[in-house]
């Protein structure tokens, strides 16, 4: 069996020169991982916030009774 454990960091940064700052802290937290599972890895990446969409509205639903004509014939 394997089993893949995750931990996970969210960062907000102003520039590429902070982020690098915290990439080089959660590398040296990798050094201390690796110390019992060698094979731990890091992984960086972006993430961008994600707009609100404008739903449009779902058609009403038809009253029940007209729903049961269409359904009866």
């Amino acid at each position: 069996m394997k089993l893949c454990g995750q931990i996970s960091v969210e960062l907000s940064v102003d520039d590429f020169i902070e982020a690098a700052d915290h990439q080089r802290r959660l590398e040296d937290i990798l050094r201390l991982v690796r110390d019992s599972y060698p094979e731990a890895t890091l992984a960086m990446r972006e993430r961008r916030q994600r707009k609100p969409l404008s739903l449009a509205r779902a058609p009403e639903a038809p009253a029940a009774g007209a729903l049961r004509r269409y359904v009866d014939g």
